[in-house]
């Protein structure tokens, strides 16, 4: 009866299909074709006859979630005759039409459902890979048709989850929510439907990794090396030599490959779940590494610009981005460093030392606070009775507790994720590595050295080729992906390299790079996908300082390529740059510690490549003249009169600068000395710059109170967050006087804080404006150092003693004339004063009501302002008026006046 459902099962199934449309078919990734479905599956209501992959889970809301019953008794026919043991070991021996029962198989999971995958979860119940499948594929290493195929079953049983999937396993299942029973059942079922899928694909590639065909003293004879084998014939045609079977083979290949790196756990849910993953994969790293499957990678990449292998490059960024996915570049770096330098290894005792170290100064930090010898142990009577003990310590770490589970909002936390810090932005942590880790490390590195120089520009050249054409291949993720491969490349040369040059970086070092970078940026913000912003902004980051070092090369052509880029981002009519975007856009608790370290960076290398090119442009001009009609002598000309500081004060400096760099700040015993560093070299920059400089005085002459002073922007750092940052450093008993790592830190806090009490003895009232925060800054820091004379009071003085100057010497005047002259002069006289009189009162009140529309100021500050200044001038009232009389003396010398009566 199982033979005529088979039969039954064969006819209504495509084996009519000729050997293109099957193989076309049976990619790994082939999606259900409603023509040619099995005709088993049983009605919605027909629970009976349905089965679950798991028959502890209650009957599933969805039918597509189960297998029917015939399907299961046809499976369980397929995989039972597909191959027999022998009794001398696990040697599996396969039947005589064991290809026809294997696509039997691939035709069943090719009709699979690919949100719940019953059918790949019943077979990774019964465990048909590891008993079945690879045995065979051992047994039958020479028969490329049964290997093939194999190699089209695990493609579809180890490809990556759906996006749907996921985000079922990632939901969020509160019970005591006023939600619906039955949408609460259908929740719990996707979730653990979603779970069980990446359990499996995480079991499949554990049976890779630790397959016992992979003897370490044999390498290059294991099951990975059956598949590499399957590639050497494909890959040696060329040109039109190679068939469509030939590129199926290659691509059925790389798509396993991928699969296996792809896997790992939909839920962090321990430290433990975690750190047991990246181990598997540093394990499967390794063992690519012995199995020869990066050697093939780097062929296939040498190759790239080839018009037979254009059609690998984005199945070659996919296994690019997720071999290096769980990677940092800084520690790839560090390895190769630690393997050259073998005169100073470190030691497990120097590790122990170290965390010793770090301990004794956690203890010594509780010891050292305020009643910290007076802790004790009492008894507290409970309300049932019992008695209970009480420590100081249970009662703090009780605290701490409540403190950390307490929810926060986004100005208490500003950060987000709590996922693996980079080595290049965090403190390095002594942390013993494992051999995995470390076989690991060295693997990719010299994996990274070799596609580097050999690789790297023809594999970027073909993907920029397909976002160029905005090629119908692309999908939405891969934009990021090309960012995050690129973005690890740079940055591991840059730390492992020994000299400045780029070498191979410079294919994407153009605009047309740059410009898909930033434009991704603007569009990932508008659609709030704030990850992969940052990946963005992190890859732009990185680009800076690439240009950065370009700039300063030796080479000439590297040097023009770099004054071009500039002139594009910064001194264009229509600029690239998005740095003073980045900074407004930044928002608390929306975006990670990491991208906060990037924008700063890429903040201070920007400046620093502007300064640099403005200098280097003025010595070329002061020493030989440039032709006007050169355009690279219009780049130095503009670079030359670019104004560095004002693009620093209009569209840099801000509050929300002030506001991220002390977040981050906030941070320090996290951060690493190259970010604390940064942080401290901003706001000494934003402390040094001046905005209004002192008007010239002539040395003998009398201080004139109505002068400006100097104007920096040092009175932004007076603010209640940062002296609070400032003052928690300080307070912090963990450091130590042996301490290197945060003397900078400690320092600029105490500078800090001696500015302020230095500005506050002078001025008191700052210790009320350091809890505003100025819409104004540059306004408020000129009002603050002048003690609030502005402009227009200044203005308000100078008329108020031009009136009175001009009254006393009308007065002088008239008593000098005495009576002489008639009445009628004397009414004329009259009437000439009263009009001069009436027109500085005009124009002083026309000049009041403008400024007071402009810029509003406060009617005290305004009135004690004026009463200050005028009794400062009192002083000068005199001096003023002897050296005004004294000088219409003298003009009267030479143009003496003539009587209108003679």
């Amino acid at each position: 009866m199982l033979g005529n459902r088979l039969k039954k099962t064969k006819s209504e199934g495509p084996t009519s299909q000729n050997p293109s449309e099957k193989e076309g078919q049976a990619k790994g990734v082939a999606a259900s074709n409603p023509k040619s479905k099995m005709k088993m599956k049983m009605r919605p209501g027909m629970n009976g006859n349905v089965i679950s992959p798991d028959k502890g889970v209650d009957i599933p809301f969805d039918p597509k979630m189960a297998v029917a019953r015939e399907v299961v008794d046809e499976l369980l026919l397929v995989c039972g005759v597909i191959g027999t043991t022998t009794g001398e070991g696990d040697e599996l021996v396969p039947v005589t039409d064991c290809l026809n029962w294997l696509q039997d198989l691939q035709r069943a999971l090719r009709r699979d459902d690919d949100a719940y995958r019953p059918i790949s979860l019943l077979i990774g119940k019964w465990k048909v890979v590891e008993q079945k499948l690879l045995p065979l594929v051992l047994t039958c290493r020479y028969d490329n048709a049964i290997v093939l195929t194999v190699v089209k079953i695990l493609v579809i049983l180890t490809k990556p989850l759906a996006e749907s999937t996921k985000r079922s396993g990632r939901v969020i299942i509160d019970p005591s929510n006023k939600t619906d029973s039955s949408l609460l059942h259908q929740q719990i079922q996707l979730r653990e439907n979603a779970l069980e899928q990446a359990q499996l694909l995480l079991d499949y590639k554990q049976i890779f990794a630790h397959h016992a065909s992979h003897h370490p003293r044999r390498p290059g004879t294991g099951l990975l090396s059956i598949f590499v084998s399957l590639l050497a014939e494909p890959l040696s045609r060329s040109g039109a030599s190679r068939t469509d079977t030939d590129h199926l083979t290659i691509e059925l290949v790389f798509h396993l490959f991928r699969n296996l790196l792809s896997a790992e756990p939909l839920l962090n849910t321990s430290l433990d779940t975690s750190r047991q993953a990246n181990q598997l994969h540093q394990e499967l790293i390794s063992l690519f590494e012995k199995e020869h499957v990066l050697e093939i990678i780097l062929v296939l990449g040498q190759e790239m610009e080839a018009r037979e292998n254009a059609q690998y490059n984005l199945i070659m960024m996919e296994l690019l981005h997720h071999l290096l996915r769980t990677q940092d570049p800084a520690a790839i770096a560090a390895s190769h460093l630690a393997s050259t330098n073998h005169s100073a290894p470190l030691k497990k005792s120097s590790i122990l030392a170290a965390n010793l170290k770090q301990e004794k100064k956690q203890i010594r930090s509780i010891a050292n606070a305020r009643h910290g010898h007076f802790g004790g142990t009492w008894m507290k009577q409970r309300g049932d009775g019992n008695t209970a003990f009480v420590s100081a310590a249970k009662h703090q770490r009780f605290n701490q507790d409540s403190a950390s589970a307490k929810r926060k909002n986004r100005k208490a936390e500003p950060f987000i994720g709590c996922g693996k810090a980079l080595l290049a932005q965090s403190r390095k942590v002594y942390t013993e590595e494992g051999p995995a880790t470390k076989q690991a490390n060295q693997s990719i590195n010299n994996f990274c050295r070799r596609f580097i120089s050999d690789c790297y520009g023809p594999v970027m050249k073909s993907l920029k080729n397909e976002f160029r054409r905005d090629s119908h291949r692309l999908e939405a993720s891969d934009k990021v992906i090309f960012f995050r491969v690129v973005w690890f490349f740079s940055q591991w040369w840059r730390l492992s390299r020994t000299d400045r040059s780029l070498g191979h970086l410079i294919f994407t070092m153009d605009v047309f790079t740059f410009n898909l970078v930033l434009t991704a940026a603007d569009n990932f913000y508008q659609h709030k996908q704030y990850t992969r912003m940052a990946q963005a902004v992190a890859l732009y980051s990185e680009m800076m300082t690439l240009l950065l070092d370009m700039y300063s090369s030796k080479d000439a052509t590297e040097v023009v390529m770099a004054r071009g880029l500039l002139d594009r981002l910064f001194y264009g009519i229509e600029p690239l740059d998005r740095l003073p975007k980045l900074l407004s856009r930044w928002t608390p608790g929306v975006f990670t510690r990491e991208y906060l370290c990037d924008l700063l960076e890429l903040c201070h290398v920007s400046l620093e490549l502007l300064e640099t090119n403005q200098q280097d442009c003025q010595k070329i001009l002061e020493g030989d003249p440039v032709s006007k009609n050169d355009r690279i002598a219009k780049m130095i000309t503009t670079g030359a009169q670019f104004e560095v500081k004002g693009y620093f004060c209009r569209k840099i400096v801000s509050n929300q600068l002030i506001c991220m760099c002390t977040y981050l700040l906030g941070q320090y015993k996290q951060n690493s000395v190259h970010v604390n560093r940064r942080i401290l070299s901003m706001f000494l920059r934003i402390a040094e710059t001046q905005i209004a400089t002192p008007d010239a005085r002539v040395a003998g002459d009398p201080i004139n109170p109505l002068s400006t002073r100097l104007v920096t922007l040092e009175p932004m750092l007076f603010n209640i967050h940062l002296l609070m940052v400032a003052g928690k450093i300080l307070s912090d008993p963990s450091f130590s006087s042996d301490e290197i790592d945060f003397h900078e830190v400690v320092e600029f806090s105490t500078k800090l804080y001696a500015r302020f009490l230095e500005e506050a003895d002078s001025n008191p009232l700052l210790f009320v404006e350091c809890l505003f925060r100025h819409p104004n800054p540059h306004r408020f820091c000129d009002l603050f150092l002048n003690q609030y004379v502005s402009e227009e009071l200044r203005m308000i003085a100078e008329r108020q003693i031009l009136l009175e100057e001009n009254q006393e010497y009308n007065d002088e005047a008239s008593e000098g004339i005495g009576g002489q002259g008639d009445d009628k002069d004397d009414d004329q006289s009259e009437n000439e004063f009263d009009i001069r009189k009436e027109e500085p009162e005009v124009l002083l009140a026309a000049t009041s009501s403008d400024s007071d529309n402009k810029f509003p100021i406060d009617d005290g500050v305004h009135k004690r302002t004026v009463d200050s200044v005028a009794i400062d001038l009192q002083a000068n009232k005199k001096l003023r008026r002897g050296s005004i009389a004294h000088q219409q003396a003298d003009e009267g010398n030479m143009n003496p006046k003539i009587d209108p009566r003679l």
